[in-house]
């Protein structure tokens, strides 16, 4: 190969020796710091190696003795991914109405038990209930001031306040 094919497998080996000094440094138990930012590859694939997914690693090895040594380095690195670690766990985003269901869900169960030392308990999940309900409320009445404030702006810079501009266009 030459020219730019030659370069490109260049590359293309600096990526995969990269890739393979962060899977040994991610197979290491209290390894502190792991340089993700050395290659493309490593770049894009640092979500999916530093913890929060299920990763899976496919090697390709012949018994042809001519690729004797691909096969050997391909196993070794096999060898060292086997032994990173990953913790996937499913990403839950909850809305404020779907906390407080949750939260009323609780303290509904909590009542149910009124009786022994889980009544400290339904206390605390009754002041949260309580806090997650003025906290929803706070944010609407933030977002309405936030929304007069832009409404007003807008008529204070060349607006109308009605969604129209100076010529009586659509101001969008």
């Amino acid at each position: 190969a030459t020219g730019d094919r030659q370069k490109e497998g260049g590359m293309i080996n600096q990526s995969l020796l990269t890739l393979s000094r962060v899977i040994v440094a991610l197979g290491q138990p209290n390894q502190l710091h792991i340089n993700f930012r050395d290659s493309k590859l490593t770049r894009i694939l640092q979500p999916s190696l530093s913890g929060n997914a299920r990763m899976a690693v496919i090697c390709c090895a012949t018994p042809s003795e001519m690729y004797l040594e691909e096969t050997r380095s391909t196993l070794q690195f096999a060898s060292r991914a086997k032994l990173v670690k990953t913790n996937a766990q499913v990403n839950e985003v909850l809305d404020d109405r779907s906390i407080i269901r949750r939260l009323q869900r609780e303290l509904a169960e909590a009542r149910g038990q009124k009786t022994g030392p889980g009544t400290e308990h339904l206390r605390a999940l009754e002041n949260k209930a309580a806090s997650a309900d003025t906290a929803a409320m706070e944010a609407k009445k933030k977002l309405s001031r936030l929304k007069n404030s832009i409404l007003n702006a807008s008529y204070i810079f060349g607006g109308t306040g009605d969604g129209k501009g100076l010529n009586g266009d659509d101001a969008e």
